[in-house]
């Protein structure tokens, strides 16, 4: 099968949050990302909106994404501003 990825993706597997509203973070994990996206993976997905903000440790700040596809324990989402890609390796 051949891999059709825009991106090379990283393996990250760091703990992460998905802020719903101002009140209410939804843990998930940060499984892997790309310069362009990331697929995090929780327990429901139901919840999460279409466009959603992250927080991670591996990020300087909080990142907006919107959903690319999800399945009932996974999204993948592309980021609203592409991240560096030297913080991919580091």
């Amino acid at each position: 099968m051949q891999d059709r990825r825009a991106e090379q993706r990283f393996r990250v597997n760091e703990i992460g949050s998905v802020a719903i509203d101002e009140h209410t973070n939804i843990p998930c994990l940060i499984y892997d990302q790309s310069s362009i996206g990331v697929r995090l993976t929780m327990v429901d997905t139901s919840g999460v909106p279409d466009t959603f903000v992250l927080f991670g440790d591996r990020f300087p700040g909080a990142r907006i994404c919107t959903a690319a596809w999800r399945t009932s324990e996974e999204i993948g989402a592309f980021f609203d501003q592409p991240a560096e890609r030297i913080a991919l390796t580091a």
